[in-house]
């Protein structure tokens, strides 16, 4: 089958599917026609996107209507993300319905009545032939994937659903009024916790340690004894000065007794020897 042939046939599957819905008697039977289209819509696009679209484009040129194609590819993801994200007994079930299903019949549209038409006239048979075999494939590895990672990935919303969904995360406050005042505000508290990080460094370093205090506290005894100790030196220390100094007093008029004496004696002793030498000078005249 050739890929133009491929997509048509998936057109007219997703036609009868939105008609199933529409008409569909009970919520059930609507949540599982829902999924079932979702999947096959998802695929389809994906398919489309993936290999049939960059075939066309290296073919028909940058001028044609394939760009035009994947901006409604975009909408209709969006719609259909939205679709699938509302329970089928709200109320605005019907409408989200009616928009995903003018969004792709417009497109089924066009792309059947100018798309195709172009891509069968200049692509040779076999070539639409093998694209349509990689198609057919793809389409059944995408169907068994699920349109939900599908259109996460089209719409870019998979990394904020995994940070909602993240454990401790929290929501962002709107900003109603003074943005700028309240962008400022998460600073002031950097630097006032910071100034109190700081100060309470400073009271750490002042503070002595437990284990400090234990230690001075096993120190001030022994040094208590030792002070007592010395204390009791010093008088004594101060009683053998005072002894030494009253020996010393007592010594000293002792000394000076005897020197007088000695004194004495050898002036008594040069008197007589004057006295003997005068005696025996006058004996020889």
């Amino acid at each position: 089958m050739m890929a133009t042939d491929v997509l048509k046939q998936q057109h007219r599957e997703f036609e009868e599917l939105l008609r199933q819905i529409e008409t569909a008697e009970d919520d059930e039977e609507r949540a599982a026609l829902r999924v079932e289209l979702a999947d096959m819509l998802a695929a389809h696009t994906a398919i489309e996107e993936e290999l049939f679209y960059p075939a066309a484009l290296n073919q028909l040129g940058p001028g044609s209507r394939i760009r035009e194609s994947l901006e409604e590819h975009a909408v209709m993801d969006f719609a259909l993300y939205r679709l699938v994200h509302v329970s089928v007994a709200d109320e605005t079930f019907s409408a989200k319905l009616a928009t995903l299903k003018d969004v792709l019949m417009n497109h089924v549209e066009e792309e059947e009545s100018e798309l195709f038409p172009q891509v069968d006239g200049e692509m040779e048979r076999q070539v639409l032939d093998q694209l349509g075999e990689k198609m057919t494939a793809r389409f059944e590895e995408r169907l068994r994937e699920g349109h939900r990672p599908i259109l996460e990935r089209s719409l870019g919303i998979a990394a904020r659903q995994v940070a909602v969904s993240a454990p401790g995360a929290k929501k962002a406050a709107p900003s109603r009024r003074r943005p700028a005042k309240r962008a400022a505000a998460p600073q002031k508290r950097a630097l006032s916790a910071a100034k109190r990080g700081t100060t309470q460094k400073r009271g750490a370093a002042k503070r002595p340690t437990k284990k400090a205090a234990a230690q001075a506290q096993a120190q001030a005894p022994a040094k208590q004894s030792a002070g007592r100790a010395q204390t009791r030196k010093a008088p004594a220390r101060g009683a053998q000065g005072a002894q030494a100094q009253k020996s010393g007093r007592r010594a000293s008029p002792a000394r000076s007794q005897s020197a007088t004496k000695k004194s004495r004696a050898a002036g008594k002793s040069r008197a007589a020897g004057k006295s003997r030498a005068a005696s025996k000078s006058r004996a020889a005249g």
